[in-house]
């Protein structure tokens, strides 16, 4: 059994400052985040080194169990020589380390203790093991180790001493990329300034690349990577979802009591909320449920174009009937079909419903909506046929 060893024990500062393991990165705290590491690293079992059981804890608890492994909150050293066997492995995270996911992984596919370059690292508060290399905060080491806890003081610091008990059984360093910890996504008890700048990075990494080829969806692309900044991880976070829906409803309403000029331009706003709620819960961190706004994104990602189909038939001119709803029907079809066989560069183009949704919307206004409608279904079959847009 793989067990990890979280240590929330350290202090950073003595000015009433958050504990170093909980300080908050993109939503939830670097404690969460090593769990989450743990559990990809393989860890069936997660102990966790803490002075109280808080609602910290209690939140690690959770996360964990929701995960489907067992976790147990410990105060001293002298508990753990119990709960790790010699047939077990035992994976060790210090306190306030924000560790690079996919570099730790590969780090550490073996028992190793990863580690820097002392001369980079040791001025940044990484405990040195030997002349040239400094702990990065993580190891791997056969789980027997944990038994010469033992012979140890009850106040021993329980994450140094492990370390040098493994340095001391021949568990070897493996040396990691500098990098790293130069561009600043490997970090030791970051401070407030240094996490804010990392998170910025981190969710302007998951935002998708758009190109302005669909001007609305970039436009929300980004809009979304900056929102989720503000609301990620907070009550806040599913309001973009929540207006969405809103808007839906609303836009519901306008065709029955006949409004459906206003009615295009709540369903374009509903393109533009279930975008940025796709965003933001795109950067929302892995283990927390996200069904509710999941599911209603893709409520309103289908209903969205018989919404506009309904609401451009109800605004054709009178005596037309149901031919009022053909050239609404072509447009949306044409633009599914872009959608689903146009090759990557310009599928974007044809799912962009929150720029279709604006022409159309401004077009209603200056009752050109059947000629708008009938314009853009010519221009997208034309499209059809450049090489440009073909799928390969």
């Amino acid at each position: 059994m793989r067990i990890a060893v979280l240590s929330t024990l350290d202090t950073d500062g003595s000015q009433g400052e958050v504990r170093a393991a909980f300080r908050r990165f993109a939503g939830v705290t670097i404690a969460e985040h090593q769990l989450d590491l743990a559990l990809r690293i393989g860890c069936d079992r997660i102990i966790c080194l803490a002075e109280s059981i808080g609602a910290q804890v209690l939140d690690l608890q959770n996360r964990a169990e929701m995960a489907g492994v067992k976790f147990r909150a410990v105060k001293s050293a002298g508990r753990l020589p119990g709960m790790i066997g010699r047939e077990d492995e035992l994976v060790l995270l210090s306190s306030g380390l924000l560790a690079d996911e996919e570099a730790a992984i590969a780090a550490m596919q073996c028992q190793c203790i990863p580690a820097f370059p002392a001369d980079i690292a040791v001025p940044l508060g990484y405990e040195r093991i030997d002349r040239g290399l400094a702990w990065s905060g993580i190891l791997r080491a056969p789980g027997g180790l944990a038994g010469e806890l033992e012979h140890l003081p009850e106040d021993v610091d329980v994450v140094s001493a492990l370390l040098r008990i493994a340095l001391q059984n021949g568990v070897m360093p493996t040396l990691l990329d500098r990098g790293l910890i130069s561009k600043g996504d490997w970090q030791l008890v970051p401070d407030v300034d240094a996490l804010a700048a990392r998170e910025k990075r981190w969710i302007d990494a998951q935002r998708e690349n758009i190109s302005f080829r669909a001007p609305g969806m970039a436009i929300a692309e980004r809009a979304g990577a900056r929102l989720a900044r503000d609301i990620i991880g907070k009550k806040t976070e599913f309001l973009p979802s929540i207006i969405a829906m809103a808007c839906a409803v609303g836009a519901v309403l306008t065709a029955f009591f006949n409004l459906p000029s206003y009615g295009l331009i709540l369903a374009t706003f509903v393109a533009l909320f279930n975008h940025l709620a796709t965003v933001v819960d795109r950067v929302a961190l892995k283990g927390r449920s996200t069904v509710f706004p999941y599911y209603s994104r893709r409520i309103l990602k289908y209903m969205l174009d018989p919404l506009f189909v309904i609401l451009l038939g109800l605004i054709a001119p009178e005596g037309r009937g149901w031919m009022g709803f053909f050239a609404p029907l072509i447009l949306f079809g044409l633009l599914q079909l872009g959608e689903t066989y146009a090759n990557n560069r310009w599928r974007r183009s044809y799912a962009d419903r929150i720029s279709v949704g604006i022409l159309l919307s401004a077009a209603a206004f200056l009752q050109i909506s059947a000629e708008m409608t009938a314009i853009l279904a010519l221009l997208v079959l034309v499209s059809r046929f450049f090489r440009g847009a073909r799928a390969v």
